[in-house]
């Protein structure tokens, strides 16, 4: 099936795509791989030639369920989606600051060096997502 967009419509959600390559530092072909797609796919669809299909675009959101499907499809809102309004999180964590401080391990982790496991009992930690104010993230994940 696929997502009928304008000739300008097309362009923009190619433009998204593209954004979504730099911001989560991936390459097209590292994405396809990814997503689960024929290269020539993504590569025919970043230079025009095709359209996304909804299978295509259900594939990025659901391999980056952190992209916001309004912004994706419409442009609507900010890339990564939130699952609270911004004041509400920003509310809520600064009164569960105390009890996170408990459980905080201070860690000093550099781009080059592998991201640490540390085992609470029966909790380990599953991935560590690091959000930029130019609204980037970057994912380590254990191992």
């Amino acid at each position: 099936m696929t997502v009928f967009f304008t000739q300008k419509g097309n362009k923009i959600m190619v433009e998204r795509i593209q954004l979504i390559l730099k911001t989560l530092n991936l390459s097209p072909t590292r994405l396809a791989d990814e997503i689960e797609v024929q290269r020539s796919s993504v590569s025919h669809i970043l230079s025009g030639r095709n359209k996304p299909s909804l299978d295509f675009v259900m594939k990025i959101l659901s391999k980056y369920p952190e992209i916001n499907s309004d912004w994706l499809m419409f442009g609507k809102g900010k890339m990564i989606a939130t699952s609270e309004p911004e004041k509400e999180l920003f509310e809520n964590n600064r009164e569960k600051k105390e009890e996170k401080e408990k459980e905080t391990v201070h860690l000093e982790v550099r781009s080059e060096d592998p991201v640490p496991y540390v085992n609470f009992s029966n909790k380990r930690i599953e991935k560590i997502v690091v959000f930029y104010s130019d609204n980037t993230f970057k994912e380590f994940l254990p191992g």
